[in-house]
């Protein structure tokens, strides 16, 4: 899982390719592959993640600008996928 995402896949995407039931059970997989890494490298893995969510947000901003409840939903999702790199 943190290969795949480390190859910029969606975790959609990388529950399909593992066989796995639910984007969530991938971004588990990537979490717990993540934190089996030395500090070092995990600093380096979790950085190039919040850059891939900054860009995800500029394009839900963009995407979802004409409706504030969609923009709110998915903002706050996206605040719980920061939140849990920590």
């Amino acid at each position: 899982a943190l290969g795949l995402r480390e190859e910029g896949r969606s975790y959609a995407a990388i529950a399909r390719t593992l066989g796995l039931k639910r984007a969530n059970d991938a971004r588990a997989a990537f979490l717990r592959a993540l934190r089996s890494r030395p500090e070092e490298e995990r600093g380096l893995i979790t950085t190039r993640e919040l850059v891939r969510l900054d860009e995800l947000e500029g394009r839900i901003r963009a995407r979802d600008a004409e409706d504030p409840e969609k923009l709110e939903r998915r903002l706050t999702a996206l605040a719980v996928l920061r939140d849990t790199l920590n």
